[in-house]
């Protein structure tokens, strides 16, 4: 299967589910995600601000920001094709459409890379050896190959999103832990 065509079947499987579906999922995700050790360990979180038919973050950065955990967001330049992590403290008045229609940090306050310890990574879907397919602009591939990236990457996804290998190239940065309303896969 190619890349293009596994989009197009993430997308098929992820518009047949139900918003009430979708949501019911991501309260599991979000309760698998909260019970994770090393998601409890970390003291700086970045987490993706979710598109419509992604897992709903906004609830996640809220209850990260409750337990006292350091919360950045990305913000995309798009005519460097990089990405950013900026930290924020009221998603609320801090997010705003970005690029792609994305709400992104509006704050300045960047976050090394460095500094992260747990990073929530979306994705059309991924595969259970931790091969993640994003929408094909590379963002994330490339923020997560930096020097100095030591966080654990999670993939956070619908059931309906993990298959059993995907295509992948040199490049493509798998992340360690998927996790799903179901499943907690580990990258061995």
């Amino acid at each position: 299967m190619e890349k293009a065509e596994a989009r197009g079947c993430f997308g098929r499987a992820i518009a047949a589910l139900s918003l009430g579906e979708r949501t019911q999922k991501s309260e599991a995700v979000a309760r698998r995600l909260m019970a994770l050790p090393e998601y409890q360990r970390a003291r700086v979180v970045m987490c993706f601000v979710a598109m419509e038919d992604e897992i709903d973050t906004l609830s996640l950065i809220a209850a990260a920001l409750r337990t006292g955990k350091r919360v950045a967001c990305p913000k995309v330049d798009a005519k460097r094709r990089l990405m950013e992590a900026h930290e924020i403290t009221d998603p609320g008045e801090q997010l705003r459409p970005g690029h792609y229609g994305i709400p992104e940090p509006v704050t300045r306050k960047t976050v090394p890379v460095g500094m992260l310890d747990f990073i929530l990574v979306p994705a059309r879907g991924f595969d259970v050896h931790g091969h993640r397919l994003g929408r094909g602009a590379g963002y994330y591939d490339r923020y997560l190959s930096q020097p100095g990236c030591r966080a654990i990457k999670c993939g956070i996804a619908f059931d309906v999103q993990v298959i059993d290998g995907l295509p992948y190239d040199d490049h493509d940065v798998p992340v360690d832990i998927v996790l799903t309303e179901s499943r907690t896969l580990r990258r061995e």
